[in-house]
């Protein structure tokens, strides 16, 4: 429930402290006024959107501060416990909401500094807020469902929370897949086929260098090889003339002869070092024969040396390089582009394979929770129906409609696969329709007073507030509906803006709105309308009597008795 509030340079508002008690809490005021603004600073302690435009003109912050009874709010206090956000008192919570002229804006719960998306949590277990005109987004197609499942089961609510995050991981796998359709996968045929034609040249980085470097000694091949012949032949020696190894042998045959005594040991190392540079220059003719012997390109070889070279070089001007060293470059450029398209194609087919799973899993799901809302449907068309007969509906018919489903092309929604429509006839014989479309406002404020009333039940908030509820109504549709706010209002708090006498005549606290202005300033007061000659006073003027009236006096004071008090 809500104990007190204060609000503070809000608006027109330049200060107020008030205390609120449980059942009907009416809000009265001549139009303009201002007595929507309790509500939207309540609708800030909801989380609602700042606006600078809220802070009264010439101060630097507004402030809107709650304090509530936590005593009906189990939830809320485990919810308080598990963020460690507990007060010192155990049964009360303080919201607040500070406003600055930058657009900034601070949420508080119990002194401490939250997020406006934490009040808005906590603000949720306590509060509802239905404002002005809103009986076409309360009934809007898309809230029809939330509102059926209200009816469910907290098993049933748990397996719809199941559901939802289910479609919330397919969605995104989902969205995934769309961007790898995305023009990632374009070019994949062009990087395949270039890949391609080189595999099939067997143009590795690695061979169209040797071939390069093996064209460029063919022009030269010949000099290198007289060069190579010449040097073994000087070395090996022919037929005429002796090579450097056969002289070398000579020499040694020569040093052999003297024995190595005495002066002549010195000759020792001498003989060694003949041998050392033998074995050396046998090693180095085994080196250059080897060579030699790789220089002997046959024509076959040279015809296949140069198709490679001129393979090499119309790949160059095709893919524009000017150089080898480019045309390797690009080589490996759509070798790591056609890699990551496959790891990417791969991907797809892993997305294709999980969407699929999970579409069947979602149909498993939501087929069960269609099934406990049809179940539901039967709970909320029998309740509605006694709500609506206490709003002197004698004959209404009220039926929640389900839309074919097929499973062969299901349409999955963030909340299962069902569509929904309420439908209505209020007069006997009058075919039911939408109920947006049967429906006049009068007869929709009812409605949606029997279906908050409902919600309010199954939902167990103990802060219900309307915003004009009564727009439209009049006469014995606004008793009506006085007498319903009254009764749903038992064990809990209803707090209701109204222009009608109707209504407020069942008020268990009256606040009065009143606005004053001079010269340089306007501001707004509430006060609290605590003896019933007050009450009459007011209630006489809000049936437009002026100078409050004997007869408006009179017929004020059979509402206050007609509503018991």
């Amino acid at each position: 429930m809500l104990r007190e509030l204060v609000i503070k340079d809000f608006v027109i508002v330049d200060y107020q402290h008030l205390t609120f008690q449980d059942g009907l809490v009416v809000i009265t005021g001549e139009t303009g006024t201002g007595k929507s603004l309790i509500i939207d600073a309540l609708g800030l302690l909801k989380g609602g959107r700042a606006r600078e435009d809220m802070i009264r003109q010439g101060q630097k912050s507004a402030l809107v501060e709650g304090l509530f009874d936590l005593s009906p709010s189990p939830d809320l206090k485990l919810w308080l416990e598990e963020n460690e956000l507990t007060g010192e008192i155990e049964d009360e919570i303080v919201l607040s909401r500070e406003i600055l002229r930058d657009g900034r804006s601070r949420s508080r719960i119990n002194g401490r500094s939250v997020s406006v998306g934490a009040l808005k949590d906590a603000s949720s277990m306590l509060i509802d807020i239905y404002g002005q005109r809103e009986h076409e987004r309360f009934l809007a197609a898309e809230n029809q469902l939330s509102i059926l499942d209200v009816f469910l089961s907290p098993e049933e609510k748990k397996e719809k929370n199941a559901y939802i995050q289910k479609y919330s991981e397919w969605s995104s796998l989902h969205r995934e897949l769309e961007q790898l359709h995305t023009g990632d996968g374009t070019g994949w045929n062009d990087l395949k086929f270039i890949a391609q034609e080189f595999e099939d040249l067997h143009l590795t980085p690695e061979k169209m260098t040797e071939v390069e470097e093996e064209f460029r000694m063919l022009a030269n091949i010949q000099s290198y090889c007289e060069a190579l012949d010449h040097f073994l032949l000087l070395l090996e020696g022919s037929e005429k003339d002796e090579g450097v190894s056969a002289l070398l042998s000579r020499m040694k045959n020569e040093i052999e002869k003297i024995p190595g005594e005495g002066k002549m040991t010195s000759l020792i190392s001498v003989l060694q070092t003949l041998n050392n540079i033998e074995v050396e220059l046998q090693e180095v003719a085994y080196d250059v024969a080897i060579l030699r012997s790789t220089l002997d390109y046959s024509p076959e070889k040279i015809d296949m040396l140069e198709k490679s070279v001129a393979e090499i070089e119309r790949l160059k001007r095709k893919y524009r390089c000017r150089t080898t060293e480019e045309l390797i470059e690009h080589q490996h450029l759509v070798e790591e582009r056609l890699a990551e398209i496959e790891k990417k194609i791969e991907r797809k087919k892993s997305l294709e394979k999980q969407i699929e799973e999970g579409k069947r899993e979602l149909l498993e799901i939501g087929k069960r929770i269609s099934e406990h809302r049809q179940s539901a449907a039967r709970t909320m068309e029998s309740r509605l129906r006694d709500e609506l007969a206490e709003l002197s509906f004698a004959k209404v018919e009220f039926e929640v409609r389900f839309s074919p489903f097929s499973e062969e092309n299901p349409r999955f929604h963030p909340d299962g696969i069902d569509e929904i429509e309420f439908w209505i006839s209020l007069n006997p014989g009058q075919p039911p329709g939408p109920v947006m479309e049967v429906a006049s406002g009068g007869e929709l404020s009812r409605i949606v007073l029997g279906m908050k009333s409902l919600s309010l039940e199954m939902k167990n908030l103990p802060v219900m507030i309307f915003d004009e509820i009564d727009q439209g109504v009049g006469g014995k549709t606004a008793f009506w509906i006085g007498e319903k706010l009254r009764t749903i209002a038992s064990g809990r708090q209803i707090i209701c803006v109204t222009h009608l006498p109707q209504i407020a005549c069942f008020a268990s606290q009256h606040l009065k709105v009143e606005k004053y202005s001079n010269d340089t300033n306007t501001w707004a007061e509430v006060s609290v309308l605590d003896e019933k000659d007050n009450r009459l006073q007011e209630l006489a003027r809000m049936m437009g009597g002026e100078d409050s009236t004997v007869p408006a006096l009179q017929f004020a004071e059979i509402l206050m008795n007609r509503a018991g008090w």
